[in-house]
């Protein structure tokens, strides 16, 4: 039996995003939506403005999806945050999957059906950029980018440890063979890590972790260019497909795949208006 996933990632804030998104869920007969991070925009002039507008628009979001849930009864939602969202705000993702409205998977693996499970990981390796709520280094070779900036931005205190450390706990959560992995990071030297420049900037540990497990798929996001600059939303380290869906920004356009977990030479994508 078919089950099918509406993924999308790096929607900053665009509420009607979210609901076109929604939308194509519903239209589709999808099982499952999956958002890869970078929910929220950044707007205010402190910190402690942008981080209480974020909690905001994540009620805000939660009121959406509560509303498409109870008119579309066993279609589940799961969600990341990403490098552009304060960590502080994740209490709300927490409180909501209490509360039975979404699925927030940062770090845990949860059965989408009896044959298949999601893991999600927020975290991003090093960019020179001044926020680093979401940021750890790959392994702990200090090989790390130069930094644009003197003053680091956290709205909570740093997380010790490495990406390839977490990547090596999420493994036994479950059989990543049959495994979705949520990562926002895209994997190194692969056609969905590439800047305007056309240098590879995704996290060498997500591509070593996929390499090693062989994962069923990934998704990812984060850079928002690549798919352009490449010519490509998907790619394959060996036998897995990753996917990086991109951003159309600034066109009014949602980028987004379908995927069918029993057919994935049948992905779909999409730029929705």
């Amino acid at each position: 039996m078919a089950f099918k996933i509406v993924y999308s990632a790096d929607l900053h804030g665009n509420f009607e995003f979210y609901s076109r998104l929604l939308k194509k869920a519903e239209q589709s007969n999808a099982n499952a939506i999956v958002i890869g991070g970078d929910l929220c925009g950044r707007e205010g002039s402190s910190l402690n403005e942008k981080i209480e507008n974020q909690k905001l628009f994540l009620e805000k979001l939660l009121i959406l999806i509560n509303k498409f849930k109870k008119k579309n009864k066993g279609k589940e939602l799961y969600i990341i945050m990403g490098n552009d969202d304060f960590r502080k705000s994740l209490d709300v993702l927490e409180k909501a999957d209490k509360a039975g409205i979404l699925k927030s998977i940062h770090k845990k693996s949860i059965k989408l059906n009896k044959n298949f499970s999601i893991c999600g990981y927020s975290f991003i390796n090093p960019t020179p950029f001044r926020l680093k709520d979401w940021e750890k280094p790959d392994f702990s070779d200090g090989n790390d980018p130069i930094q644009l900036f003197n003053e680091e931005v956290r709205s909570v205190p740093k997380e010790e440890g490495t990406i390839e450390e977490d990547l090596s706990r999420l493994r036994k959560l479950s059989d990543p063979k049959s495994t979705v992995y949520a990562i926002h990071a895209p994997p190194f030297n692969t056609k969905l890590d590439m800047i305007a420049t056309g240098t590879h900037v995704g996290s060498r540990a997500v591509r070593k972790f996929i390499e090693e497990e062989q994962p069923l798929l990934t998704l990812h996001g984060h850079i928002h260019e690549s798919p352009m600059i490449s010519g490509s939303w998907k790619d394959n380290i060996g036998k897995t497909i990753c996917i990086n869906v991109g951003s159309s920004y600034p066109k009014d356009r949602l980028n987004c795949v379908i995927i069918d977990l029993k057919n994935l030479n049948g992905i779909q994508y999409y730029e929705l208006k």
